[in-house]
């Protein structure tokens, strides 16, 4: 038992390092030599930094400083990690208020005009290849109706949508249920799936540190926004990965769900009766 505690004190430690001290470290220095960059002095007390200069300063003020900084850059990185929560829940999540509306509204509109397009094109007989067009300029905005502000939210939000009309299974009830069938493998592909969309959103909150620390020094503004957007690409990358695989598990162990829960699959296909008696167990008749 010691082994194993002190093992994972170990990893615990190797993570809490990789994941906030050094990053933080690199983000407190940038600051620290912008403020010099943009001020011409060091900030904090300059004869002590002038003493670490010219090899004079005490092994105790030296150690002090080290835990300071140290403590510092964890600081810093437990901010980024609030921030990057914030950023989750952005790009994810339904924005209360007018503004939430009002996106969600307008993609709501474009979906609706793409979609008139394509049935309009499907009735007067056009070619596969102006359908698909058609149909993949609509799954840019979304596959399904919109009901997020943010593409990334849409498509976490289509695949309950998706599912439901294709197998009459509700996917919020269903999904804790069908993870406990699912084959090891098929949860290792889903779990590095979803650790490499929360990457993105840490990412992220490291790019929203940086941008406002260009009011400091401004190449730091820059440098933020770059990172910024570069999560961005990353997380509806990630996100629209995730969801396609989310999917495919429910079409290939939807059955493996039913027959767990005592519901018959007479040629292992989940119908939309099937699938409604599911999320009738599921629901606990709620």
């Amino acid at each position: 038992m010691n082994s194993f505690l002190n093992e994972l004190a170990k990893q615990l430690a190797g993570k809490w390092v990789s994941l906030l001290v050094v990053p933080g470290a690199l983000f407190v220095a940038s600051v620290v030599v912008g403020w010099r960059m943009h001020s011409g002095s060091w900030p904090g007390d300059e004869h002590f930094v002038t003493a670490v200069q010219q090899g004079r300063a005490s092994a105790g003020r030296l150690a002090a400083a080290a835990v300071g900084t140290v403590l510092l850059a964890a600081w810093a990185g437990l901010l980024a990690q609030g921030t990057g929560r914030a950023v989750h829940w952005l790009w994810l999540g339904q924005w209360p208020g007018r503004t939430g509306e009002a996106l969600t509204g307008r993609r709501r509109h474009r979906w609706d005009r793409a979609q008139e397009q394509y049935e309009q094109a499907y009735r007067q007989g056009q070619s596969d290849k102006t359908l698909a067009q058609l149909a993949y300029r609509r799954n840019r905005i979304a596959l399904a109706p919109p009901t997020r502000p943010t593409y990334m939210g849409d498509s976490v939000a289509a695949l309950s949508t998706r599912v439901g009309i294709e197998y009459g299974l509700d996917l919020e009830h269903g999904w804790p249920r069908l993870w406990l069938v699912l084959p090891e493998e098929a949860r290792k592909v889903l779990d590095e799936s979803r650790d490499a969309f929360n990457r993105a959103a840490a990412v992220a909150g490291w790019g929203v540190l940086y941008a406002l620390a260009g009011a400091v020094w401004w190449p730091l503004g820059p440098a933020g926004l770059a990172t910024l957007l570069t999560a961005v690409v990353r997380g509806r990358s990630a996100i629209a990965n995730l969801a396609q695989l989310m999917e495919s598990a429910v079409d290939l162990h939807g059955a493996s769900l039913a027959t767990s829960l005592g519901i018959p699959v007479p040629d292992g296909r989940v119908t939309p009766e099937i699938g409604r008696e599911v999320t009738r167990v599921v629901r606990k008749g709620a």
